[in-house]
Order: C-alpha cells, then sequence, then structure tokens
C-alpha cells in the first residue's frame, strides 16, 4: 500500500471529495490528486516522519508544532523542534539518522530546514485534524506499517 491510498482510505471515511479535502487542505485539486496517486514526496516522508517519531519516542505532532496542532505550524518550525527533541534525549545526529535508515546527511537536511519535512510534516498534521485522527495513524495505520498492509486490508 502507498501513503497515498492511506490518505485516499481516511478521506472516504469521512465521505469528503478529493476537492473538498484539497480546500481544507489550503492546497490545489491537483496537487492533492497527486499525493493520493502516490506521484509526491509524501511517499518518501510519510515514512521518514513516522521512523523519525519512534526513533525520537515523541508524539508526531509534536514534531511540527509546539502545541501539536497544525495552526500553530511555521516554516523552519519542524527543524527547530526535531532538534530540540533530539537534543532533549542525548542523541547525535549520527545515531539518529542510523535509528531512521538515513544518511547523516539526510539527517542533517531535517535539522537545516531545507527537507520537505517542513511542508509535509504540517501538510500531515492539518488532513489528521481533518480526519479527527492522530497523525502518527496515518503511517501506522492498524497497528502497522502501511507498505505491510493492502488496500483489501484497509477496510
Amino acid at each position: 500500500m502507498k501513503q497515498g491510498e492511506v490518505l485516499m482510505k481516511e478521506r472516504e471515511r469521512k465521505k469528503l471529495s478529493a476537492e473538498e479535502m484539497a480546500e481544507k487542505l489550503g492546497v490545489s485539486p491537483e496537487k492533492y490528486r497527486d499525493v493520493e496517486a502516490g506521484n509526491s514526496p509524501a511517499e518518501r516522508w510519510g515514512p521518514a516522519i513516522r521512523d523519525l517519531a519512534v526513533a525520537l519516542n515523541v508524539p508526531t505532532s509534536r514534531m511540527f508544532a509546539p502545541s501539536g496542532k497544525s495552526a500553530d505550524t511555521r516554516p523552519g518550525q519542524a527543524a527547530e523542534l526535531i532538534r530540540k527533541h533530539r537534543e532533549a534525549r542525548q542523541l547525535s545526529p549520527e545515531q539518529v539518522a542510523e535509528k531512521t535508515g538515513q544518511t547523516a546527511e539526510e539527517y542533517l537536511s531535517i535539522e537545516s530546514g531545507t527537507s520537505e519535512i517542513e511542508e509535509l510534516g504540517p501538510f500531515f498534521l492539518r488532513f489528521a485534524e481533518v480526519i479527527e485522527q492522530p497523525v502518527f495513524n496515518l503511517f501506522h495505520p492498524f497497528g502497522l506499517p502501511f507498505e505491510k498492509l493492502s488496500l483489501d486490508d484497509y477496510k
């Protein structure tokens, strides 16, 4: 299963059209359709966000806003919060990179604020609020990584 398929299934559960969801998320319908089709960076960043939350032992929403609310996100904030969570756990960037299956350079792009997590983290957080679910469930539905599920499993 793809990340976009998880979002599609959750949107359908809420009986929202793709256009309605795009409007609620503040993105164009075309951009949102690309996400659901699996043709966006969300496919890479969904699992990366999940793995980062687990490695840092932090609620996923708190990596994007201190309050955990999408209304409180701002550009560059994810990098700052993720770095603070890493430092609070006394982990080096290299240790977090290893725990998340990234290279040190990939992880450092997150902490520098130059990665797509700055846009996609708040996007996923807004989506989770619309469907009234914890954001982590978008990456780990039914207690399993979404990559291990099929569309038939998702009922």
